[in-house]
Formats: structure tokens, C-alpha cells, sequence
């Protein structure tokens, strides 16, 4: 399994390049797969679980409600695992019915830690992400919320989710002259598929571009890939399956179909699959990052892991990027 270095209070978090996802703990997946999935995930050599406060929300429960924390947090208590585990939740969401109602403010900063704590079942956790920004907040407002926790032991390192280079800059800066804590880590879409402009439903949400990869480098912290497989696209392309009306909207295009050209070309020459080259491409990368999965069934988890070793060449990468 390769690593990556996340800059944390007190030391350093290794972190797995394949970390398991949550999301769909407690809707798609129930409890007992989900356990399973951990289980299987923390034998195959990973060590990240990745939850929200967001994640796997019952639509019949109140809008604060996630089923994933409270499974995540039963697995991690069942098993004895949370020495092993590196636990990220994130939260300061935007109402989900209206992405204008912000969050990013200390109060909900305050109110969803303590409730991810509670329902995680711990003392604290290894990363705490802001799942959003709010542009027309002033970073000293929310670097300086965030370093209350991080200064109480709460939270070892910050992350920044769906925020843009330039903002996350702007923010650690501001930390550094003043004696807070600066984010070590971002997460945002990014993999081989070319996401269409727009094309998200959310429109928030932040995808890698070739001015935000450079803009990384420069920055220097690494960036955990969320939908790193582009929702099954390329698989369903390989095998003939329709694509979902979301999904050609989203990715179908000439970029994306050359992208799988090359794609078939590696896969050929190394063997190996392209749920491990797709991966490949992310834990390979000279930006240093990691792919978080959200695989449904053993078998797809144990393709995707298939990936942990797997050392993609410049030139392979260079052509999945035409």
C-alpha cells in the first residue's frame, strides 16, 4: 500500500492512497455490508475512513441526521479499530435543499463537530474537513473557529473540501501570520474523466482543473480525489451497459473518449484493470494524493484495492490527461 504524508498537531498522519469512503453507509448500504466493506478494506493493507456529517442521510429524518457516522462509529467500537484507522468527517455543509442557506460560520462549525463526535463515538478526530466554503466569509473568521478545536485537542489536522486554491491560500496565510492552524489537505473532485463545465448538479462543488493542479504544486499540500472513477463511467463504456442520463451529461464527450483509448491501452500492456489504473492515476500522480472510494460490493472494493501498488509511468499518465 503506498502513503501520504498529511501534516497534522503533534506529528504526522500517514494515510492510505485508497481510502474508503462513507457515504452511502446506511441508505445503499446497509450496516452490515458496510462493516464488512471496512473490515475487508483495513485487510487489505488501508487505514482511512472518510464520513461526513452529511453522509447517508435518511430523507424521512430530519435534515441534521446521517446514518453513516453512528455505523461508522459502531464498526470502529465493535471492532476496536479506531488506533488503526486515520478518521475523517467533515462538516458546515449547505442546507442541502438550498445551496445559498451557508453554513461556513462558527456556530455550525461548533454544533456539527460536537454532533460527528458524539455519533463517531470518540474523543476526536484525525481530520476535520469544512465539506464547503463560503466565499464571502473572511477566512480569519472561520481559520479562527477551527483552531479553537484543533488548540482543545479535538481535531488534529484541517481540511478544506470544495475549496478553491486561491482560498485555501488566502486562508493559510492568514493562520501562519497569526498563530493558527492552516489546512494541511484538500478534497476535491478529481481522476482521469474530464467533468464537463457545469455539469455537477451542485454547483459548489469543485473540480481539479489544469490551473487548479498547478496552483497545487505551488501550494503544497496534498488533495484526497473524490469520485476518482467518474461513477462507473469508463467501466460502463468498456462493457456496453447504457450510462445513466446523469453520467453521459456529465462525462460523455470526445475527451473523455480518447481518455478511454488510453485507458484500454494500459490496461492491455499491464494487466491490470481499469478500476486500478483509474486509481493508478490519482496514488501515482507527482501531485502527492489519495482516491477515496465509495465501492458497494466486495468485489468492487476488492478490484479498486487491486490498484494499491500499481505505479503508473509520466507517460502513462500524460496520455490518460489528452
Amino acid at each position: 500500500m503506498k502513503f501520504m504524508d498529511v501534516q497534522a498537531a503533534g506529528g504526522t498522519l500517514k494515510l492510505a492512497k485508497i481510502a474508503r469512503g462513507a457515504d452511502y453507509f446506511g441508505v445503499r448500504i446497509p450496516e452490515e455490508r458496510a462493516f464488512s466493506l471496512m473490515d475487508r478494506y483495513l485487510e487489505l493493507g488501508g487505514n482511512v475512513i472518510d464520513t461526513a456529517r452529511i453522509y447517508g442521510r435518511a430523507e424521512a429524518r430530519d435534515a441534521s441526521y446521517s446514518n453513516s457516522e453512528p455505523i461508522v462509529g459502531r464498526w470502529l467500537k465493535s471492532r476496536g479499530t479506531r488506533d488503526r484507522v486515520v478518521l475523517i468527517t467533515k462538516g458546515a455543509h449547505h442546507v442541502m435543499e438550498d445551496p445559498s442557506q451557508k453554513r461556513v460560520n462558527r456556530a455550525c462549525i461548533d454544533s456539527d463537530l460536537e454532533t460527528s463526535l458524539r455519533e463517531l463515538g470518540v474523543d476526536s478526530v484525525d481530520i476535520y474537513f469544512l465539506h464547503r466554503d463560503d466565499p464571502e466569509k473572511p477566512v480569519s473568521e472561520i481559520m479562527d473557529a477551527l483552531d479553537r478545536h484543533v488548540k482543545a485537542g479535538r481535531i488534529r489536522a484541517l481540511g478544506a473540501s470544495n475549496w478553491t486554491c486561491a482560498r485555501i491560500a488566502e486562508a493559510n496565510a492568514y493562520a501562519r501570520a497569526n498563530g493558527k492552524t492552516p489546512f494541511t489537505v484538500s478534497q476535491i473532485q478529481w481522476g482521469v474523466a474530464y467533468v464537463k463545465p457545469g455539469a455537477w448538479p451542485d454547483p459548489t462543488l469543485v473540480s481539479m482543473t489544469p490551473e487548479e493542479y498547478a496552483d497545487y504544486l505551488a501550494l503544497g499540500i496534498p488533495v484526497m480525489a473524490f469520485s476518482p472513477q467518474a461513477g462507473g463511467y469508463f467501466s460502463k463504456m468498456i462493457s456496453g451497459e447504457p450510462l445513466q442520463p446523469k453520467f453521459a451529461e456529465r462525462y460523455d464527450g470526445p475527451e473523455n473518449r480518447r481518455r478511454l483509448a488510453a485507458l484500454l491501452e494500459i490496461c492491455a500492456r499491464t494487466g491490470a484493470s481499469p478500476a486500478a489504473v483509474l486509481l493508478g492515476y490519482i496514488t501515482s500522480n507527482r501531485l502527492p494524493g489519495s482516491a477515496v472510494i465509495g465501492c458497494s460490493t466486495l468485489e468492487q472494493l476488492e478490484d479498486s484495492m487491486s490498484a494499491c501498488d500499481l505505479t503508473l509511468s509520466e507517460a502513462d499518465i500524460a496520455a490518460l490527461e489528452q
